[in-house]
């Protein structure tokens, strides 16, 4: 029987977590004295690890090798103390249908987050038993994002892997060979046609939905 694991990020789809992330990223480039708008920090922030938002932002050049490090330890420390004061709002209903797809396909989550908030973040949503296994991107290369997502898929031994991500991480999961799905409100806004599928939420997640994925003509 064939074994089809969801494999998905909970930052931004099912945490809301960008604007504490960003407003961390700026206040540490402005520590380092970088000034950056908060709107060029949050696109560059979205779907994306902040080594890699850090990349994405003209004023970090400045920063040296050192620097860069500094910036995102400051950032991603200062995250880390602000979940451990208060949990980031969540979305129930997709928390909901994920608990429900737990009793039907192993759950892997592979995210931009480091290992010790997902664990955190996932406990405080009631899903740390429904999750078979978390790997982080956090400390990756961007070229390297499909060693991730494949181990992933390793780790729960499932023949099929559906990916359920931002539009940023597509092309990892693609390149690991799963199935992906472009999930978020921009989901129907053509940016990325190479997707295999498309949601607005992790809400809409279903055995039916998973099963249309593989349905020959």
């Amino acid at each position: 029987m064939t074994r089809t694991a969801l494999i998905f990020e909970i930052e931004a789809l099912l945490f809301d977590t960008l604007s504490l992330r960003a407003h961390a990223l700026m206040q540490a480039l402005e520590d380092e004295g970088v000034t950056a708008l908060y709107g060029d920090v949050e696109r560059a922030h979205a779907g994306r690890s902040t080594t890699l938002a850090l990349q994405e932002l003209a004023g970090a050049d400045s920063l040296d090798e050192t620097g860069r490090e500094l910036v995102v330890r400051r950032a991603e420390d200062a995250v880390t103390a602000a979940m451990g004061r208060g949990a980031p709002s969540f979305d129930a209903r997709a928390r909901d249908a994920l608990t429900a797809a737990a009793a039907e396909f192993p759950l892997a989550v592979v995210t931009c987050a480091s290992q010790e908030d997902a664990q955190h973040l996932l406990t405080l949503a009631d899903l740390d038993a429904c999750v078979t296994t978390i790997r982080s991107l956090a400390a990756t290369a961007d070229g390297e994002h499909h060693t991730v997502w494949a181990d992933a898929r390793r780790r729960v031994y499932a023949d099929h892997g559906v990916a359920l991500v931002p539009a940023p991480l597509l092309v990892g999961a693609r390149r690991a060979g799963l199935t992906t799905v472009h999930v978020g409100a921009d989901a129907d806004d053509g940016t990325d046609d190479r997707a295999d599928a498309r949601l607005v939420s992790l809400a809409q997640v279903d055995a039916s939905f998973v099963a249309s994925l593989f349905r020959t003509a």
